[in-house]
């Protein structure tokens, strides 16, 4: 993490696009913060990427001991802006205060004295505001919800309509609740596209789904208004955010429910299983016994 007279830079290995927009939430400094660099292999030498809804749980978490470091280094530049004792220096709304009095001064002004060496006392301050963290979890952020989906067959025709659909997520603490809502009904409409659309069908080693004019991903007018909810009692124990994942929760709980209920539908014509994708001809064989 770097600072600089108004910005903050913070150099990450995982892509940490729904921890950003909420950067100043999880971390104590004040500044506008400069978007980061994604992916970006001259400027943080090693990564692996963003599988398994990591990236907040481990990427976010490692930028938040990262971003806590800061103002500690602050206040011993602060002190000596204000010639006071650092151990009587508070940072509070991105100012450093002396403790019970009104002099201060802003993390702008610390930002920019911190990189003009000859104003710092060299032999016992070193210049600069850059700092690093590591974090290695020590166990795995577990999420977890519940899926309900209702659905009507048409029993002429086999076509499945999805009524309703309601998800409750416990992702842990949510960094930032707009995102983590768009990231939820995506990945829903992701696992329905699996459960009834999506099919990849070759034909004597030829792609014949290789275009979305044959691929069959779902339409927004074949997906109901999502009802979903996070649940945030139970944060997460062992990372400082409390976060979990995410990014998996409506591809994994659909299908599954999806598929459910459209067994229960069947249920009463004979119908015990069904192959994903689930299309209307599908669903057409089998309540035909074919």
């Amino acid at each position: 993490m770097r600072g600089d007279a108004a910005l903050i830079e913070a150099l990450e290995r995982a892509h940490i696009h729904p921890l950003w927009d909420r950067y100043k939430r999880i971390t104590p400094v004040a500044p506008r913060p400069k978007d980061p660099p994604m992916h970006d292999t001259a400027a943080v030498p090693v990564g692996t990427g963003t599988f398994g809804s990591r990236s907040i749980a481990v990427g976010g978490s490692a930028l938040h001991k990262a971003a806590e470091k800061v103002p500690e280094k602050g206040r011993h530049i602060a002190a000596h802006l204000l010639e006071a004792a650092a151990g009587g220096i508070k940072f509070e709304a991105g100012r450093f205060k002396v403790a019970g009095t009104d002099r201060a001064v802003s993390f702008d002004e610390v930002a920019r004295a911190a990189n003009v060496a000859h104003r710092l006392p060299l032999e016992t301050l070193e210049p600069g505001l850059d700092e690093s963290a590591f974090y290695d979890p020590p166990n795995f952020a577990f999420s977890n919800g519940a899926h309900i989906c209702e659905l009507e067959v048409d029993p002429e025709t086999g076509a499945v309509e999805l009524v309703s659909y309601h998800a409750v997520d416990d992702i842990g603490t949510v960094i930032n609740p707009l995102i983590v809502e768009g990231r939820l009904h995506g990945g829903l409409a992701q696992g329905i596209g699996q459960a009834l659309h999506e099919r990849t069908v070759y034909e004597e080693g030829q792609l014949l789904s290789a275009s979305f004019m044959d691929y069959a991903v779902p339409r927004a007018d074949e997906l109901p208004s999502f009802v979903s909810e996070t649940d945030e009692s139970q944060p997460c124990t062992h990372n400082p955010l409390g976060a979990k994942g995410c990014g998996e929760s409506g591809a994994i709980g659909a299908p599954a429910a999806v598929v459910s209920a459209l067994l229960d539908a069947l249920a009463p014509l004979g119908v015990a299983d069904i192959e994903m994708p689930a299309t209307p001809y599908r669903v057409w064989r089998a309540i035909m016994g074919k």
